[in-house]
């Protein structure tokens, strides 16, 4: 065996399909436990394979996280190509906001597990990625402008979209509302008019 994760009746699954079903497994134990309190045990005791499958994917648990972060630390930094392109303090806030509600509705288990969980951002800083974010945030709000109501404010909103989400009395909210709805909120909560040439 290559260490290949196996399915009963259907033999060895394509390496891929075994890292998007080991991202799956590992999202749901972490959002229960905490990256610190999963074990890479208890992720193949979910999954019905042998540890040995899950290193056939990554060497250690901090590989893991940094794999299923990838996609959104690739998208954090488009949103940050596109806020650094606009011109002028609202734009770019109004940039961020834009960019924040739709990373947090494509990608709300990865956005609550790096805005959420301690772990997460001490393997982010260690391989040097947590500057992503850093920047982001200078990028909207410069520290040499001390303006801290602001900053507090852009912190807010980011740690605050996962509980509109995530609230089952508004599952049945159509994407496109809430998407809406989450935008109007944050540029209320930042001060920042709505551009004129947005729909």
């Amino acid at each position: 065996m290559t260490g290949e994760i196996v399915t009963a009746g259907t033999g060895v699954r394509p390496r891929g399909a075994g890292r998007a079903q080991l991202h799956d497994v590992a999202l749901r134990l972490f959002a229960v436990h905490g990256v610190e309190g999963t074990s890479l045990q208890a992720i193949a005791d979910e999954m019905g394979v042998s540890k040995a499958a899950f290193y056939y994917h990554y060497k250690s648990k901090d590989d893991l996280v940094l794999g299923i972060l990838a996609p959104l630390t690739g998208q954090l930094g488009a949103v940050m190509e596109r806020t650094r392109a606009r011109r002028g303090r609202q734009a770019r806030l109004d940039e961020f906001i834009v960019g924040l509600v739709d990373l947090a509705l494509d990608s709300h288990d990865q956005f609550a597990m790096m805005l959420g969980d301690p772990a997460v951002a001490r393997i982010l800083h260690a391989h040097a990625l947590s500057q992503g974010w850093a920047d982001l945030l200078e990028l909207v709000c410069p520290a040499s402008e001390g303006d801290r109501s602001t900053r507090i404010a852009l912190l807010l909103f980011a740690t605050g979209l996962l509980c509109p989400i995530r609230d089952p009395d508004l599952a049945d909210v159509d994407r496109e509302t809430l998407r809406e709805t989450l935008i109007d909120a944050g540029r209320r909560l930042l001060r920042v008019r709505r551009p004129p040439t947005a729909e």
